[in-house]
C-alpha cells in the first residue's frame, strides 16, 4: 500500500481549540479537520475528498502573547486582550492515504505553487521540509514475540486501535462535517495524545511504512483507494 508522507515545520503556530473564548488555547498537534483543510486547500477542491490521516510532531517550547480581538455581537463591534496560547519551533509527520492520483495532485501542486502555504491560521506558516510517496504495510504484534515500538513523535493515535497501556490526553477531534437544518455537524474522532519516550505499542496491529515509522490513521484505510 502506498500513502503521502510529509515532513513539516513551523517555527510558531496556533491550533485553537473550539469554544476557547477567554484565552486562545492551542492543541498540541494539528487537528485532523486542520490537516484535511490545508490539503483540500492545496488540491482546490470544492468537495470533500475522501482521506485517512495521521497526525504525528513535537515542539520545542511553549509561549503566550497578548493581542488585540475584535469581538462581534449582533450590530456592535468591540475589541479587547486575548492571551493566545502559542506552539515554537512545530516539528510535523503527517501521512495521508487516498487514491494514488490525489497523492500525486498534492505532490505536484506543493511544488509548482506560487503562493506560501499556512497550516492553522493564515498567518501560521508551514515550510514543506519533504514530500514524498512511501509504501507501507500492516504488522500484527500480537503473532510476534518481544516486539513493540516506541513512539518517535508525539502523536494522535484513535482509542479504536485498541493500545494497551497508552497514557496522556483524551481528545474529540472534528474532521469533516455536514450541514443539517443549516448547522454543522462535526465527524469526531476520538483519540489519545501520547507523548513519545512515554508510551510504546507493544499489541494489536500497527501500520509501518518503509523508513520505520508507525502511521496512526483516523479512519479504516480499507474502501477509500
Amino acid at each position: 500500500m502506498k500513502a503521502l508522507k510529509l515532513k513539516l515545520f513551523q517555527e510558531t503556530a496556533c491550533y485553537k481549540k473550539p469554544f476557547a473564548f477567554k484565552v486562545a488555547e492551542t492543541y498540541p498537534l494539528p487537528p485532523y479537520s486542520t490537516v484535511k483543510g490545508f490539503l483540500h486547500y492545496i488540491l482546490e477542491a470544492e468537495d470533500f475528498i475522501d482521506m485517512a490521516i495521521s497526525v504525528q510532531g513535537d515542539y520545542e517550547d511553549k509561549f503566550v502573547n497578548l493581542q488585540t480581538f475584535y469581538f462581534y455581537k449582533q450590530n456592535e463591534i468591540t475589541k479587547g486582550p486575548l492571551n493566545v496560547h502559542y506552539l515554537y519551533n512545530v516539528e510535523l509527520l503527517i501521512h495521508v492515504y487516498s487514491k494514488e492520483e490525489i497523492l500525486n495532485e498534492i505532490i505536484e501542486k506543493m511544488k509548482n505553487s506560487r503562493e506560501f502555504f499556512s497550516l492553522g491560521r493564515r498567518e501560521d506558516l508551514v515550510r514543506i521540509d519533504e514530500v514524498k510517496i512511501i509504501d507501507f504495510k500492516e504488522v500484527d504484534l500480537d503473532d510476534e514475540e518481544e516486539t513493540y515500538f516506541l513512539l518517535n513523535y508525539c502523536a494522535y493515535i484513535p482509542k479504536f486501535y485498541n493500545y494497551e497501556g497508552l497514557t496522556g490526553i483524551n481528545y474529540e477531534l472534528n474532521f469533516k462535517y455536514e450541514i443539517k437544518n443549516e448547522i454543522r455537524e462535526w465527524e469526531k474522532v476520538k483519540v489519545v495524545y501520547a507523548e513519545k519516550g512515554a508510551n510504546a505499542i507493544t499489541n494489536g496491529r500497527i501500520y509501518l511504512d518503509n523508513e520505520g515509522d508507525i502511521i496512526f490513521f483516523n479512519k479504516k484505510v480499507e474502501g477509500i483507494a
